[in-house]
């Protein structure tokens, strides 16, 4: 009985345990420990890995090669032709870290270096020449003729001298001083507008700077200023108070928000610097960055369920919007200017250059700028920016953020080099910045899942031994009920009482059988009786 009863007692407690552990509180149990290992404290892996990549993320550019320059001179629509990948290997770091935990927030420097990847590029070289759309020729009218247009003369003077006697718009040079080295400009001598531009061009424009070899030659690229330099400091929530904080920015270059937009609402920042997400995310929330390339906040909706080598994964993707129809966007529109068409981003107001970006290709934009341009051909899949991550840890297993810069053109009767141009907005080039999660990264977050899948199956074969055990234990316990146990009679030993008793007794009865026998010699004397009383 008492076998059967431990088996039962034992069972139910093991039964309810695994109830209670594995299935009421396993949940629990495991979202406390992603808000544990996700947040930045100093002890934690996420937190290395977030302040310094431990591998180079995918950055691609894609160039607009223009194939009919001088016809576009003349009024004709520019035909692009799309060159590319050019592959570089970006690595990324944050420096000079300063944390406070009484505010519970990190900040940093962001710091970003480039390196061609010719493996990867293929047949492709940063030594190819390409023709695209001077951005700082027509980047330089449209800013005056937006800001000061009394000064288009001035401008109109100086472009032969600086930008060396262009016979078009169109710019042909390497890719490595178009991207990152420097296309060359000419500030040597020449007449009062060129070096007033010039003078300018050096306090005005970032990232511009002169040439080490040849005096008052000044170099200007596109993405130089952000190769092996501090871009921007950034203040961040670590998340250890609040998961939900995670990432959240705070600060930008030392200021709390924006004052360039037209509503409160816009000058906020909103959500992550874009480096790390919130665990534990519901689909509906989407994923809020801010990004100070734009100077804008950028929501990332829900779009399906997915799978990626394996493991179950949330996609989301974003646009830039339509500030002409959606009430929430048109705090974006660049005052006094109307506002952009579906799909466009003016960047005047965020970098001080007159830059339009779109998605490649115009993907979601307003179809009309299909029209304006030649050799574009949108594809959701090749053009989309995209984000999938791990539902419960919010880890990015594959990361797409794709962006076109464009310039304005249009005829321009003070500027001699403009006078025929159609009016287009004209893709200059896209990037992508990619990331597949593999390696030991991939390894440790698929390890998690393994971990969490053979804790799955291991509470269920608990839950069935324990109903095991406890179906046994009954059994024996009514099998031992059933069964009739005779239990013999041990004699109480005799007292000193019961024994002279006994003896008495047994005296008194050879006496009566002595006197019928007639025999009396043998019979004891009185004094010999007396000895048992």
């Amino acid at each position: 009985m008492k076998a059967s009863v431990r088996l039962i007692f034992g069972g139910v407690l093991l039964f309810t345990s695994t109830i209670l552990l594995g299935f009421v509180a396993f949940q629990g149990l495991v979202e406390l420990a992603v808000k544990d290992q996700t947040a930045l404290r100093k002890n934690n892996e996420i937190r290395g890995i977030y302040l310094k990549i431990p591998f180079p993320l995918n950055f691609k550019i894609f160039f607009f090669n223009v194939t009919n320059p001088m016809d576009v001179q003349n009024g004709a629509i520019p035909i692009l032709d799309q060159v590319g990948p050019y592959y570089y290997d970006e690595y990324k770091e944050k420096i000079n870290v300063v944390d406070n935990d009484a505010q519970d927030t990190l900040q940093y420097d962001s710091y970003d270096t480039y390196i061609f990847n010719k493996t990867l590029s293929g047949k492709l070289s940063d030594e190819d020449y390409v023709t695209i759309i001077h951005p700082l020729l027509v980047g330089l009218v449209n800013t005056v003729t937006a800001v000061s247009p009394a000064l288009l003369s001035i401008v109109n003077q100086a472009i032969p001298h600086i930008f060396k006697e262009p016979k078009s718009i169109y710019l042909t040079d390497k890719v490595k001083n178009i991207v990152f080295d420097g296309m060359e400009l000419n500030c040597q001598g020449g007449n009062f507008a060129s070096k007033a531009i010039c003078t300018q061009l050096k306090t005005q424009i970032p990232g511009i700077k002169e040439s080490e070899t040849q005096k008052n030659i000044l170099l200007y690229s596109l993405l130089g200023k952000r190769n092996a330099t501090i871009v921007d400091t950034i203040k961040i929530m670590r998340g250890i108070k609040n998961n939900k904080d995670l990432g959240r920015v705070l600060e930008v270059n030392g200021k709390s928000k924006l004052d360039i937009w037209g509503s409160e609402e816009c000058n906020r920042f909103k959500g992550t610097d874009g480096w790390i997400i919130p665990p534990l995310l519901k689909p509906e929330e989407g994923i809020h960055t801010y990004s100070p390339q734009m100077c804008k906040n950028v929501v990332l909706d829900y779009i399906k369920d997915d799978v990626i080598k394996g493991i179950k994964v949330r996609r989301y993707e974003g646009n830039l919007g339509d500030q002409q129809t959606v009430e929430a966007d048109k705090c974006y529109c660049p005052s006094p200017k109307p506002c952009s068409k579906k799909g466009l981003f003016d960047l005047s107001k965020c970098i001080g250059a007159p830059i339009i970006v779109s998605l490649p290709h115009f993907l979601y934009a307003d179809e009309s700028l299909l029209k304006q341009v030649e050799g574009l051909k949108p594809v959701k899949e090749d053009h989309v920016m995209t984000v999938s991550i791990e539902p419960l840890t919010s880890a990015p297993l594959n990361v797409r953020i794709r962006i076109q810069m464009n310039l304005n053109i249009e005829p321009n009767q003070k500027i001699s080099i403009m006078n025929n141009l159609t009016t287009a907005l004209h893709p200059i080039f896209w990037l992508e910045d990619s990331l597949d999660l593999e390696g030991p990264l991939f390894k440790k977050i698929s390890s998690i899942f393994i971990i969490l899948g053979i804790a799955h199956i291991l509470k269920w074969v608990i839950l069935v031994i324990s109903f095991g055990v406890s179906s046994f234990g009954f059994y024996l316990y009514f099998k031992n009920r059933k069964s009739i146990k005779i239990t013999p009679i041990r004699q109480r030993p005799e007292t000193e009482e019961e024994a002279f008793r006994r003896s008495t007794k047994e005296l008194l009865s050879q006496i009566k059988k002595v006197e019928k026998s007639g025999h009396t010699n043998n019979i004891m004397s009185g004094h010999e009786f007396d000895r048992y009383n």
